[in-house]
């Protein structure tokens, strides 16, 4: 804004001068000379704004790429981070959505709710299961079973006692392996 002002005061400051020259000189030959001297020198200054842009500009203009250039690698670096998150989380919930097909298909009278916890590297496009929880609603109409209250049992049993082990071990076993993940991994629980 300072280098506006001074610039504005040179121009006005030049045209008044111009004129009293031209109001002094006397005419003659000389006069036209005299007029192309000052147009010379009205144009110099008329340039030197963008010549000062040239010289001490430069700077300034290197200075401002430098700062976008390094803002776009910092924006592209969060749009990547957020990329891959989101490719995580859908590879994630594709995963349960197969997971509780495969059970849907093998195991047709019951509803599966999968949950599962794995590490998804998309550079190398490989992935690590953790833990997966698979909850189990029966379709089909059973007998009211008794109900024990304040003891032990478990309480997550998704089967009556007599077919729970054989069940859920089948269970078990099948997504162990589907998915190829050690049994430990996964666990079964009763969803009503």
């Amino acid at each position: 804004m300072e280098e506006l002002k001074e610039f504005v005061i040179t121009l006005v400051t030049m045209l008044i001068l111009m004129t009293a020259v031209e109001l002094i000189a006397p005419d003659n030959n000389m006069k036209k000379y005299l007029k192309f001297v000052l147009g010379l020198i009205f144009i110099a200054i008329m340039l030197s704004p963008i010549i000062s842009v040239f010289t001490k500009g430069e700077e300034n203009i290197s200075i401002q790429i430098q700062k976008y250039i390094d803002l776009s690698k910092n924006q592209s670096i969060e749009v990547n981070k957020e990329y891959n998150n989101n490719s995580q989380n859908t590879f994630k919930k594709n995963l349960e959505e197969n997971c509780n097909r495969i059970l849907k298909e093998k195991f047709d009278n019951n509803e599966f709710s999968s949950e599962i916890d794995c590490d998804v590297d998309m550079d190398n496009i490989k992935y690590s299961i953790n833990t997966v929880k698979v909850g189990v609603k029966n379709k089909d109409v059973s007998k009211i079973q008794k109900i024990i209250i304040n003891t032990k049992e478990d309480s997550q049993s998704v089967y009556s006692q007599e077919d729970k082990v054989e069940k859920e071990d089948e269970i078990v076993s099948y997504l162990s392996e589907t998915l190829n993940v050690s049994k430990d991994k996964i666990k079964v629980y009763k969803v009503n």
